[in-house]
Order: structure tokens, then C-alpha cells, then sequence
């Protein structure tokens, strides 16, 4: 695992998405995104939410089973996100673009665009009094598909704003839909 490559293409995602996206489509072989960039995140958040659990309260035995709830949640909530945005990304490209089903360049494009995302978790397990970064991350997810769409689909002018935006729903949204089902689900 190099995490030096990991930081340095989640900050290039952030600073400037359409370079990043065009070293994306660029690598020959592709990189496995999920074991190079998605897994690490999701860890990464985990780690971040335990570490800022256990400094809060310390290591009492209420506070340390809420940390390992909460780690469970978030990184269901990524790791179910990822595949359910990667999912509504496939099925919106097979129905407003006309492509072919393609599941991994979906997975492709749903786990660096998520780069926003994991960023956005970080800082909010870490610092959770800087939300309003976290919100403008999130938003932010609009830009990097915009810059993605076209260079790694070649989508078309005309279908590009409402992929763009449908695209964005999935993979900004689709973390939070299965954050909530948990959260339901562990309540019960």
C-alpha cells in the first residue's frame, strides 16, 4: 500500500480534476481502484473516527462500543455507498448515454469521484466542528464529474448537465442513504 500515491491522487482530485482524470484514463494497465484508493479510504475513515472517539472520551467501555458502532456504520455506509452509486452510475450511463453495461469503469469513476467524499469524512471524524467544509466537499462532487464525465465517458454537451448532476446525487448521496438504513437497522 502507498499511501504517498494515494494522498497525492486524492489531492490532485481535489485540486484539479481534469488532470487527474486524464492520468486516470491515462494508465495502462488501469489500477485496481477499489484495492488502491477505495479500501485504503474507507480504513483510513474508520481509523479517524475511533482515534477521534477514543480522545474525546477516552477508553471507557460505553464510549469505546459507541467508537466500534460508529466505525461499523461509516464504513458500511462508504463501502455500501461506493457500490450502490457505482451501481446508479452503470444504469444511468446504459440508459441516458446508450453505453454498454460496464461495471468497472462505473466502480472506476464512482471510487475516484468519491474522493470528495472521503475527504469530507475525514475532516468531519476528525474535526467535526468544520461541517461546513465537509457540505462544500460534498458539493464539490459536482465539479469532479463534470471534469469526468466527458473525459472518461465522452459524454455529449447535451447530456452532460443532467449526468452530471444525476451522477453526483449517486455518489454524494448514496453513502448517506445507507448510512441512515444502519443507523435504522441498529436501533431496532
Amino acid at each position: 500500500m502507498n499511501y504517498k500515491e494515494l494522498f497525492q491522487r486524492l489531492f490532485t482530485l481535489i485540486a484539479s480534476p481534469k488532470k487527474a482524470w486524464v492520468e486516470i484514463t491515462s494508465e495502462t494497465p488501469r489500477r485496481d481502484v477499489m484495492g488502491t484508493f477505495v479500501y485504503p479510504l474507507i480504513a483510513l475513515c474508520g481509523l479517524v473516527v475511533l482515534v477521534s472517539a477514543l480522545i474525546g472520551n477516552g477508553a471507557q467501555r460505553p464510549t469505546f462500543q459507541k467508537a466500534m458502532l460508529d466505525i461499523s456504520g461509516y464504513c458500511i455506509a462508504l463501502f455500501g455507498g461506493f457500490f450502490l452509486a457505482a451501481w446508479l452510475v452503470d444504469m444511468l450511463r446504459q440508459k441516458l448515454l446508450g453505453h454498454e453495461a460496464d461495471m468497472s469503469g462505473s466502480q472506476t469513476f464512482v471510487g475516484y469521484t468519491m474522493g470528495a467524499v472521503f475527504a469530507a469524512e475525514l475532516l468531519g471524524a476528525a474535526f467535526p466542528q468544520l461541517f461546513v467544509i465537509m457540505w462544500v466537499l460534498q458539493f464539490y462532487v459536482l465539479y469532479i464529474v463534470w471534469e469526468g464525465c466527458d473525459i472518461v465517458f465522452g459524454v455529449t454537451n447535451e447530456k452532460r448537465f443532467p449526468f452530471t448532476i444525476l451522477a453526483s446525487a449517486a455518489v454524494a448521496f448514496g453513502p448517506t442513504v445507507i448510512h441512515a438504513a444502519f443507523n435504522m437497522l441498529s436501533n431496532i
